[in-house]
């Protein structure tokens, strides 16, 4: 993405149709619906910005100690991944990226794709997730044998490829900060979830998809960090392509351009 927003797009990027049932527990102090997601939002305990807002214990036992261990596994994860990606850009200090996070400020989220029909699918009026990209640095996607999970080929604009589930797999996504940091050396995959393959479908007038369940653990930095493309991607040849950008004012403005205000809506009718 770039540095400003552009009307247009965050147009059609509101008007995209997501089949998932959503419930935020997150930056809310209530069960709020959200969209058309199942989703349940978990972050640090230690990060005010965005307070958890856990299920009760008896309700569901050990959940949320286990979701917590869960979390901080998985950043023990990412902080190896950002050091390799470190050296792959060419630093010389593997530690680099690691000083820009405190993995305070990641989310994991707990998603459910319910069954639709293919159809709606099939004939383009509505989407499992429409096509998009992480805002962030990276992110790390735990997802079950269903499929229909497609990442957009780099070097062909359009053309979608199909992210087959591998078991005990990763799938690893760079976010937009990844590849500003990096002058386009890694690129922020755009991916969108569509149908399951033919054969886990069900038949007849009203075949419906199978359910999803995935993943995704949002690796970002702290807020006030400010990203800027790196010496080692730049040379002759590949001038800077990007500006320096604050990650809070960042993510205003994608967020600006994904989701719609209250009072707009309410202005639209």
């Amino acid at each position: 993405m770039g540095d400003e927003e552009d009307p247009d797009l965050a147009e059609k990027l509101r008007k995209v149709s997501d089949i998932k049932v959503s419930w935020l527990y997150t930056r809310s102090s209530a069960l709020l619906p959200y969209g058309d997601q199942e989703s349940y939002e978990i972050g640090s305990d230690n990060y005010p910005d965005q307070p958890n807002v856990w299920l009760p214990e008896d309700v569901l036992p050990g959940f949320r100690e286990f979701t917590t261990s869960f979390y901080w596994k998985s950043w023990e994860n990412a902080k190896m991944i950002l050091k390799a990606l470190a050296i792959g850009v060419g630093l010389e200090d593997e530690d680099y990226f690691l000083r820009f996070h405190s993995g305070h400020e990641n989310q994991l989220r707990l998603l459910h794709y319910p069954p639709v029909s293919a159809a709606a699918i099939e004939d383009q009026w509505m989407v499992r997730m429409g096509a998009h990209s992480d805002w962030g640095s990276i992110t790390m996607l735990f997802q079950d044998d269903c499929g229909g999970l497609q990442i957009e080929n780099p070097n062909k604009k359009g053309d979608f490829v199909d992210a087959e589930p591998m078991k005990h797999a990763i799938v690893l996504n760079v976010g937009d900060l990844m590849q500003r940091w990096s002058n386009d050396t890694l690129k922020s995959s755009l991916h969108r979830v569509t149908l399951p393959p033919r054969q886990d479908r069900f038949t007849g007038n009203n075949k419906l998809t199978r359910a999803r369940y995935s993943i995704p653990y949002f690796v970002g930095p702290i807020g006030t960090s400010m990203i800027e493309t790196l010496p080692s991607c730049i040379d002759g040849h590949h001038p800077a392509k990007y500006k320096p950008i604050n990650w809070d004012d960042y993510r205003l403005m994608r967020g600006s351009m994904q989701y719609e205000s209250p009072e707009v809506a309410a202005a639209r009718g």
